[in-house]
């Protein structure tokens, strides 16, 4: 088992190199490469993550962190004890923000499928193709409303419906026989 870095760890770390992405975004994006590819490499990130960071020396506890955290999406992905979870602030943070990092998450996942090679995939089942859609829609979601337990409510059911959706779509392109053998049933 992996050590694992949480949403402040690694936001702290990003923001101290003015890398220009978040703890969210970076974590959204490992996932969409990751389903994708079914591989995530240090390069990768490296290369789309931390392009403008020139400074190797300031760059060595981020790039074990941000190694770690790939570690940890491959972990939780690939996992039978459905523990992916996306990496967002806690829920004592404020409503705009956990909705804010929600939303990066979503444009990073997005942006880690194209670049994980979601051109050169075959098609999707409906529910996968439609999982794909709602995140470009919620990457643009207003967070700007005021809090409650409505939207509370709101923010719960969208973070599951992502989980579900990260592992479903990793098993449509990665685990093909599984989804279509479905169970056996005995007599």
């Amino acid at each position: 088992m992996t050590i694992t870095v949480d949403y402040d760890e690694v936001n702290a770390e990003l923001m101290a190199l003015h890398a220009g992405v978040l703890a969210s975004e970076c974590h959204g994006f490992m996932c969409g490469y990751f389903c994708a590819s079914n591989t995530i490499s240090a390069d990768v990130w490296q290369n789309y993550l931390l392009v403008e960071m020139d400074d190797a020396t300031d760059l060595e506890h981020c790039f074990a962190m941000l190694l770690q955290l790939a570690n940890q999406v491959t972990e939780a992905i690939l996992s039978d004890e459905f523990s992916f979870t996306p990496l967002l602030p806690d829920d004592n943070s404020a409503f705009s923000e956990r909705a804010t990092a929600l939303a990066e998450w979503s444009a990073g996942f997005v942006s880690g499928l194209g670049i994980g090679g979601l051109a050169e995939k075959p098609k999707l089942i409906d529910e996968c193709d439609e999982f794909i859609k709602d995140l470009i829609s919620i990457s643009r979601i207003e967070t700007a409303v005021d809090e409650g337990d409505d939207v509370e409510g709101a923010l719960f059911e969208i973070v599951e419906y992502i989980r579900v959706g990260v592992i479903m779509l990793h098993q449509e392109w990665h685990h093909p026989d599984e989804n279509a053998s479905g169970p056996e049933v005995l007599h």
